[in-house]
């Protein structure tokens, strides 16, 4: 998970004259507005979800773990806030740094993957709605929830064993998850980065990527009478063609960044330029990533029937949830295996 921490070029930069002053500034502003967005709409989703009558969905499921993750993440903002109003000074301790720092790179891959599940169970429902029925089952999501968690907590349990996050910055003040040396990089972070985001980005980029063309495929195969499957077929297409913008948004600029970071960190490439490029990119794209639990919410607004941000302080049901869940059962009746696994 070290593979998205906000390390300093500091230690193999002692010729080369860096500065991104305007970080102070932009990440506070950024984090405030992502810990304000991001903590209201995972609460009202989460809300909603389980407020539901019914049983979950899949994409429910996915979406649930999602946005419980996304509100994790959103409680540690204000650590993060303070800690770069401050100048990058970390005054919390270290279990603290290891805590939020560990839980704050955890959720971008967390993300990464259950938004991957989403897609994976669209393009199923899809293209393969007779195999559906039974891939689509409530035990298979739980254990695919379980083992990302399995996976996120095994990730943080080896990084914050493996040393202290915090360090001394040579102006006295305290870095969080950065100012790594270069023997650090060289031993195992290196490593840490490149597998992480193999894992928890490059493999569900490659997914999300397949699997949009042969939704859009099937989508192509509507037929007259099959106006209900239709829809459905669009709504599952709408839904991967966000989930990829969320990825082109938030992760792909960082990924590039960090890739180019870690080569040159581990002195494969090396330039004066090059470290003044990665040292203030590195730090806008850091900021982007952050913008995931924002958006989050919104693949599920666009992608539910039911949701809707105006009436969620109604009381009772969800709004035209019991016309919605009728609506269901009629189909299912007639024989709409797709729009039932929905």
């Amino acid at each position: 998970m070290v593979g998205g921490a906000n390390f300093s070029d500091a230690n193999n930069a002692s010729n080369c004259q860096v500065s991104a002053n305007f970080q102070y500034i932009m990440f506070p502003v950024v984090y405030s507005v992502v810990f304000a967005f991001g903590t209201v709409s995972n609460c009202c989703v989460l809300w909603y979800i389980f407020r539901k009558k019914g049983a979950f969905s899949p994409s429910d499921v996915f979406m649930a773990n999602l946005a419980t993750i996304d509100l994790i993440f959103a409680a540690l903002l204000p650590f993060k806030i303070a800690y770069h109003a401050m100048g990058n000074d970390w005054i919390f301790g270290e279990l603290a740094c290891k805590v939020t720092g560990s839980l704050f790179f955890a959720n971008m891959y967390g993300s990464t993957l259950f938004l991957t599940c989403i897609c994976l169970d669209r393009y199923i429902a899809v293209v393969h709605p007779i195999k559906s029925l039974q891939l689509r089952r409530p035990r298979y999501r739980v254990l695919a929830c379980c083992f990302i968690w399995l996976l996120l907590a095994s990730n943080l349990l080896y990084l914050t064993t493996k040393g202290p996050l915090t360090s001394k910055f040579p102006n006295g003040k305290t870095a969080c998850l950065e100012n790594f040396s270069s023997n650090s990089w060289n031993r195992h972070i290196s490593g840490i980065s490149i597998v992480a985001a193999v894992i928890g980005f490059f493999i569900p980029l490659v997914i999300i990527i397949v699997c949009y063309p042969l939704i859009a495929r099937k989508l192509l195969e509507h037929t007259a009478g099959k106006d209900t499957v239709h829809r459905v077929k669009r709504k599952a297409l709408r839904m991967v063609l966000l989930i990829l913008l969320v990825f082109i948004i938030c992760f792909v600029p960082y990924h590039l960044i960090q890739l180019v970071h870690t080569l040159r960190r581990i002195k494969t490439l090396s330039s004066c330029s090059l470290i003044q490029f990665t040292y203030s990119a590195r730090r806008v794209t850091m900021a982007l990533t952050s913008l995931n639990s924002c958006l989050d919410p919104v693949i599920y607004s666009f992608a539910s029937d039911t949701f809707l941000w105006s009436r969620l302080c109604c009381r009772g049901r969800p709004p035209f949830s019991a016309t919605f869940r009728s609506k269901g059962r009629s189909e299912r009746r007639t024989g709409s295996s797709t729009l039932a696994a929905y």
